[in-house]
């Protein structure tokens, strides 16, 4: 059985991750409310918030930055794009916005879209590890893989851990065939968020391809526990159990 790593594929395999996009240190209990609450809550508090209109510039823009992260989360794209919108409208050097919207292109797709948001991003704050990390995913999703693993390189540098990173740098080296390193790439992104699921689907996928089936099929349950509503872990499940005639 021949198995690999397709660039059709990265889009399961590679991450990308939105941020809340608010400060670490809240500047009153009203926007500290927006920043903390889970995304099924923040919608309603944050929209509260900015229709208080207490707030201008960076503090709104970010505002604006986390309720469209929330509605991303939700699904509601074009109200979350809309808000990342009005973020960039109201201070177009706020980067989280770029790259958050820089997601939804991901997520569509539109690779070369997404890139260009991933490159304000970064250009506004070079140091922003999670838009490296997103940017690789975009050029890993095209094929560009040294690229790709130029920005994981980039974003662990500037955060060792940072798991997502990790996940995106394994399926780069899975792509291109050296599964050792994409294992070794998975073990830590592991050793970071043990509740990952992408980590374990990828990591399953290298060991399927080296034909250890047994430790796939560890992963492949593992991942369908921890994401069981992803087709894409339960075929994988069914495969091997298949060929292994696990039940």
């Amino acid at each position: 059985m021949q198995m690999r790593f397709s660039t059709c594929r990265l889009l399961a395999c590679m991450a990308v991750v939105v941020l809340a996009g608010l400060p670490r240190v809240a500047a009153a209990d009203e926007l500290d409310s927006c920043v903390k609450l889970s995304d099924d809550l923040a919608v309603a508090e944050c929209s509260r918030v900015i229709d208080s209109h207490q707030y201008t510039g960076r503090s709104l823009a970010r505002l604006y930055t986390r309720r469209g992260g929330a509605y991303q989360a939700q699904g509601e794209v074009k109200r979350a794009v809309a808000d990342y919108n009005e973020s960039m409208r109201i201070d177009p050097t706020y980067p989280a916005a770029y790259s958050n919207r820089g997601n939804i292109w991901f997520r569509r797709g539109e690779f070369d879209r997404a890139i260009a948001d991933y490159n304000q991003a970064i250009q506004l704050d070079p140091k922003y590890g999670i838009a490296y990390a997103n940017r690789g995913s975009a050029l890993g999703a095209k094929g560009d893989l040294d690229r790709a693993i130029a920005d994981s390189d980039q974003a662990i540098q500037l955060d060792p851990k940072y798991g997502p990173a990790y996940v995106n740098r394994g399926s780069a080296w899975g792509n291109r065939g050296d599964l050792d390193r994409a294992i070794a790439d998975f073990d830590q992104a592991i050793r970071l968020d043990p509740k990952g699921p992408k980590a374990y689907y990828n990591r399953g996928m290298a060991w399927e391809k080296k034909r250890i089936l047994h430790a796939a099929l560890a992963d492949f349950k593992m991942h369908s526990q921890l994401a069981p509503s992803d087709p894409d872990g339960m075929t994988a499940l069914k495969r091997v159990s298949k060929v292994l005639r696990v039940r």
